[in-house]
């Protein structure tokens, strides 16, 4: 995917703040007509920078693309990691609930790019940084599995794991995605987390 790569990454401070400005332009131009509307020319306009600055660190808008795309992904990872850290120190539907708010919430913040690039960009699923972080998210999941082995009721415990990973993922964006309230946001979110539980522990938690 080398075409989805920039040409080059900046150095100096200045380069910094055009190459940053060209990827912000591309994120608030999907946010609000959509990824066949969004073009470079488009973009360089926006970012207030020349089209020749703007190929001069990217070969297309694809790789602009990618750029915001693994920018983004490296937020919802980090939230996870400090989701996953708090987690750990918490009795275990309380672990859930934490770890499932905090995973909605962080694509939540980001939604209106996130259900474009997601929902309306061809090539997105298959970039690196939406590969590793399902990855990561994955991994991640087998160390909720080995720290809570005790809490857990899962036949085949590393499969089962990736599996409920795996259906949470789509779940998490479906909530995160939806045009509703926050407030019926944040029921789904507690019901998806009690769900979540249920298949993790074999019965509903005592108190929801």
């Amino acid at each position: 995917m080398s075409d989805f790569a920039p040409k080059k990454w900046p150095k100096q401070a200045r380069s910094h703040v055009s190459f940053n400005a060209i990827v912000d332009a591309a994120a608030r131009l999907l946010r609000e007509n959509g990824y066949e509307a969004l073009t470079t020319n488009r973009i360089a306009e926006q970012a207030g920078v020349g089209i020749a600055t703007l190929y001069e660190f990217f070969p297309n808008k694809e790789a602009i693309v990618a750029e915001l795309t693994r920018r983004l992904m490296a937020k919802v990872e980090a939230e996870m990691e400090e989701a996953f850290a708090k987690a750990m120190g918490l009795d275990p539907w309380p672990g859930v609930t934490l770890m499932t708010m905090r995973a909605v919430g962080a694509l939540v913040e980001e939604r209106d790019v996130l259900r474009v690039l997601l929902r309306q960009v061809p090539f997105v699923p298959q970039l690196p940084a939406i590969v590793e972080t399902r990855a990561a998210l994955g991994a991640l999941s087998q160390r909720v599995r080995i720290q809570a082995a005790g809490a857990l009721d899962l036949p085949m415990p590393e499969e089962d794991a990736w599996l409920i990973s795996e259906m949470l993922y789509n779940a998490i964006l479906e909530v995160a995605f939806l045009d509703v309230s926050e407030r019926k946001r944040a029921e789904l979110t507690k019901e998806l987390a009690r769900l979540t539980y249920r298949m993790a522990v074999g019965r509903d938690p005592e108190a929801v």
